[in-house]
Parts: C-alpha cells; structure tokens; sequence
C-alpha cells in the first residue's frame, strides 16, 4: 500500500474510533493529552519505578486515581498513559472492568491483565516476549529467583517451582510453553510440579494455596518477572471503576479490598505494579455516601467470616478512601483547548477523507450549544457528524442535539456463591484435570 493511502487508512481508523468515543492509539497520538497533572504524576510513577523508591501521597499509594464524567476523557488518558508506559520499557495492561470482568474477583482482574498484557514493540502475548527475554545467569534473574525461593515471600509453592522447570527443561519446548500459560493465569497441578521435580531431583515444597490466594500473588510474582526479563515493570490500567457501585454489598466490599490490595504499599512500592484507575467523579457520593458504604462495609466485614479476624476490613476501608480522597479530577475543556482540538480533528478529518470540513458555526463548532456540550467527546462526535453530513448530503442543513450522560449504581442481587469468596483448593485443581 502506498504511503498517501496508508495515512488514508490509518487517519480514517482514528476517525471512526473518535465517532465512536473509544480512543484507539492513532488517535490519542493525534490528539495529544492536555491533562497536565495526570501526566505529571504519571511521569513521577514512572521515574520511581526501581527498588526503594519512596512514595508521594499524591500518588495514592503506589498508582494512581483519574476521576472524570462520562465523556471528558478517562479513556482516552488511560490509552496516552498506556503509550507513555510502553515507550518507557513498560509491559502494559488495559483491564475494563465488566460483568465477565469483575472488580471483586482476583482471579478474573488478574486474568484480564494479563491476556491484556502488551510489551514495547511486540504483538502477540506479553508473557512469551517475557519469557524469551530471560537470562538465568544475570543478577536480576538471580534476585528475583530468590526471591521467589524466600520462605517470607509465602508464594505458592507452584511459582517458585515454575522458575527451576523452566530453566532445567530447556529442550522441552511444549512443556515450557505450559510453564509460560501458567505465568500468564493458566493451571499448573501439583501432580505435574511433583514429576517434573522428581525427574531433576529436586524436593517440591508444601505451600500450595486457593485460585483466589494464588491470583493475588501472581501480580507481585508476574510484576517481577517482566522486571528480571530487563523490563522496566508492569502498569496496569483499569477502566469504568464506578461500576462497582451497580454491585450488591458483599461484592462492593470484596471490590474496595481489591482495589485496596492494588494500591497498598505492604510490598517494595519500587518494585510493585503500578495500577491506574478510573472513576466516574460523582462516584464518592452517589456510592460511597448515599449507600453508607465507608460507615457499614468495614463493621460488616469485621463480623463475617472469611473476613474477620484478617487484614481485609482494613483493605477495604483503605480502597474506599482512595477512591474518595485521592486522585486527579480531569480538566474540562476550555476555550483554548477546544479550538486546537477542533483544529487537530479537522486537519485529520480532511486527510483520511480528501475533503476540507467548513470552518464556520454552521458545521457544530465551538459556541454552539455549548451549554448542553459539556463532555469533550460530545463535541468531537458532533464535529465529526457533521461534517460527515455535509460531505454526502452537499447542502444539507445540519443540527445535532447532545444530552448529558448521568451514570446510574442501581445495584443487583448477590449471586449465588457471594456468600464466600470463590476458593478453589489445590484438589479442586487436580481432580479438574482428569
């Protein structure tokens, strides 16, 4: 394909992922971010990711909050963060959270991020790249193995175990390839641990832990492994937090645990994953004042088994003030930052399309009805409808109305299984696999 249509194409495909108000990189790349702190504080994240970096309140833990209403831009930062991490020797993650992808379980978030995962200048899965850039010999490989190895780390024994498989079965590709899914989320059973161990003689440790225990190591454990490949660590960026104000109790509580975990520092900040949430702004009153979450949640947790007596009620407390304290506000746009925007758009518009958009009030510019365009994306969506309607219909009259989006926490029932978390045992695993 020709230059001039490979532009072509690739302008029309950041047109139609800005008509559709889902950012895609070409057109965060052609657009720019203009919120400045969100990127300042970015940028300081990414500068003290090394071991024992200190940690800024303003970072809310060791990542990041974004709050913004529908339509202002969340992810559309999240995907300018997600280049500046990856042009940093990142690996990066985007994990939308969803029915099938649910804040309160941490077997699904981690699965999400990781089949998510993307290295710098790579396609394909992350976990591959990783593990093809390991070398056993070097100190930071060496670091982490004993790391992994250190009885106070309290890995499931499987992680450690994967490491010494992977590097003395070198010559057995299939077997590896099984060891790098497992990395990436998949099984590993302690039937398969124990043979591979027994053929190199080498004893199998005894700690082997539930699906949901084992998930939450495996962000610490998998962070360090893309560090020990040469990378410079993982960011993971999560998007539509505010639905976990569409959940039921329980599942609210199980969700700010979580996000508590991610953000806590109990783990070297300087070698933790990097997490960057988004949240709708109204999400501390709507859901966390008007549903009495930050009063109820912790007391309720404290009195429930399999809560009580463990540091969760405190996780959840500690996530339900991140989302209420920390964070950033996204800027709204101003006069300024809508006049080059519109200028961006238009030059793109007029390249994918071979057609010069009108330049005056009659094609949606700025001004008109800005009182009822109060998102950025709905002037970008109008712009781009007109003009679309003045380039097939020449002549035609155009008039676009927008209305505000509110977001809407009207909760569901608990499911059956919320009861407990879902903890499989070890010979859940086993058996599933004959």
């Amino acid at each position: 394909m020709a230059n001039g249509e490979s532009a072509k194409f690739a302008g029309r495909g950041a047109i139609e992922a800005l008509r559709a108000g889902v950012p895609s990189p070409a057109a965060v790349r052609a657009l720019g971010c203009g919120q400045t702190r969100v990127v300042e504080e970015f940028t300081a994240l990414l500068d003290g990711a090394g071991p024992g970096a200190p940690v800024s309140p303003a970072h809310s833990g060791r990542g990041l909050v974004i709050r913004g209403d529908f339509g202002t831009g969340k992810s559309h930062t999240l995907e300018y963060l997600s280049e500046m991490a990856l042009r940093r020797n990142f690996i990066c993650s985007r994990v939308y959270i969803s029915k099938e992808t649910p804040m309160h379980d941490p077997v699904k978030l981690f699965q999400s991020a990781a089949d998510s995962a993307v290295a710098p200048d790579r396609t394909g899965s992350a976990f591959v790249e990783v593990a093809g850039q390991l070398v056993f010999n070097s100190p930071a490989y060496r670091a982490f193995e004993r790391w992994a190895n250190q009885a106070s780390t309290a890995l499931d024994a499987r992680m450690p175990a994967s490491l010494l498989l992977f590097e003395r079965f070198q010559s057995d590709h299939e077997f590896r390839d099984h060891l790098i899914r497992f990395w990436a989320g998949g099984k590993l059973t302690l039937g398969e641990v124990k043979s591979r161990l027994r053929q190199i003689g080498e004893p199998c440790n005894t700690v082997f832990t539930t699906q949901r225990e084992m998930a939450i190591q495996r962000f610490r454990f998998a962070n360090r492994l893309m560090r020990a490949a040469g990378y410079s660590g993982w960011v993971i960026l999560v998007d539509e937090v505010e639905l976990i104000g569409t959940y039921s109790t329980l599942q609210r509580a199980r969700s700010y645990i979580e996000i508590g975990r991610l953000m806590s520092t109990g783990d070297d900040p300087g070698v933790s994953a990097i997490p960057v949430l988004a949240v709708t702004e109204d999400f501390q009153q709507a859901v966390l004042k008007a549903k009495c979450d930050d009063e109820k949640i912790p007391a309720m947790l404290r009195e429930r088994a399999p809560f009580a007596g463990t540091g969760e009620p405190s996780l959840a407390a500690a996530g339900m003030r991140i989302l209420s304290d920390k964070g950033i506000s996204l800027r709204r746009p101003d006069a300024d930052d809508l006049e080059e925007t519109y200028g961006r758009i238009r030059e793109l518009y007029s390249r994918a399309y071979d057609w010069n958009p009108p330049a005056d009030a009659d094609d949606g510019r700025i001004g008109l009805r800005r009182e009822l365009s109060t998102s950025m994306r709905a002037y970008i969506r109008r712009w781009i409808t007109a003009w679309d309607l003045h380039r097939l219909y020449p002549g035609s009259e155009v008039d676009i109305e927008t209305a505000e989006w509110k977001s809407v926490y009207r909760e569901i029932a608990d499911e059956p299984g919320d009861e407990t978390p879902s903890d499989r045992s070890l010979i859940d695993d086993v058996l599933g696999d004959i």
